[in-house]
């Protein structure tokens, strides 16, 4: 059996605690790779920002933009690994088509010391999360490595599903990342949009009136998932997660609040879990401040 070690990039936002708890279920062999966030021309890690610095400092208008995890960190990661037993690494990165992410961890691999698989989960957030703690699990009962890299992408492609509303647009159209929501842009002002991630890219989903028709859509569409997910994979759990840019519930938007309470009142699967996460600050400096959304998916 080959002795395997699992890296992924900090947009996933796994917290200190899970971190630890992967670690030790890998024998240290578990890490992640942070993107940075600049502010005003102060620029840090992702994991060194708080969600209210990053959310404070947008609605002031300051600047506020990221870049991507360079080749250097995930082969300084990748040579600890191996350094530390590992005979082989899977990366998981977010979307590449949102990232130039993927291409350090491609190049890094390329030339690294032990056989590297790279995943593009074309994810963040929640949905990258799930795609990692498959990751860890695979690792763990020791799946050789192509095949677990098979397995979290087929999850990836097949078993979670996003989506979100920005409270405006803008934030997506300066940072580049909209997509094909571009067309919407010059009539926020008389609609709601409702968005995912198809493929890895930001996707128009609905265009509604008003927040309420759209949290009405949004429930409508992860039900419909959740429903979907059920009948496809009934041997699987499910989860919703609810995302939100601030720090913590209490400060999260009207409109994560109405989401909240919409799922808990929904005609879900019998033993659907619901929870909820914040953002990565690398997410939110490109979705902006009072931003929303869920995530459905099996239990990874």
């Amino acid at each position: 059996m080959t002795t395997l070690a699992v890296i992924c990039d900090s947009t996933a936002n796994i917290d200190a605690d899970t971190v630890a708890a992967y670690s030790e279920r890998l024998g240290g062999l578990f890490a992640t790779v942070d993107l940075s966030v600049t502010i005003g021309g102060d620029s840090r890690a992702d994991s060194e920002w708080t969600a209210t610095e990053v959310c404070a400092g947008m609605a002031s208008g300051l600047s506020v933009t990221t870049s991507l995890a360079s080749p250097e960190q995930f082969s300084t990661v990748i040579s600890d690994m191996a350094e530390a037993g590992a005979e082989a690494v899977l990366v998981l990165t977010m979307s590449a088509l949102l990232s130039g992410t993927h291409s350090s961890a491609q190049q890094a691999a390329d030339e690294a010391p032990v056989p590297v698989h790279v995943v593009d989960t074309q994810l963040t957030s929640a949905g990258m999360a799930g795609a990692v703690a498959l990751a860890v699990a695979g690792a763990q009962r020791q799946v050789p490595v192509e095949s677990l890299a098979g397995e979290v992408t087929d999850w990836c492609r097949s078993e979670t599903r996003t989506f979100f509303m920005p409270d405006s647009l803008e934030y997506l159209r300066r940072g580049g990342r909209i997509g094909a929501a571009s067309t919407l842009v010059g009539r926020a002002l008389s609609i709601t949009p409702v968005l995912g991630l198809r493929e890895g890219t930001v996707t128009p989903l609905a265009r509604v009136r008003t927040r309420a028709r759209a949290v009405d859509r949004v429930i409508s569409l992860v039900t419909e998932s959740a429903y979907e997910f059920s009948e496809l994979y009934p041997e699987r759990g499910q989860e919703v997660v609810l995302l939100h840019a601030e720090a913590t519930f209490d400060d999260a938007s009207e409109t994560a609040h109405r989401l909240a309470a919409a799922v808990q009142e929904a005609d879900l699967p019998a033993g659907t879990q619901f929870r909820q996460a914040v953002l990565s600050t690398v997410v939110t400096a490109h979705v902006g401040p009072g931003s929303t959304g869920l995530v459905v998916q099996t239990t990874p």
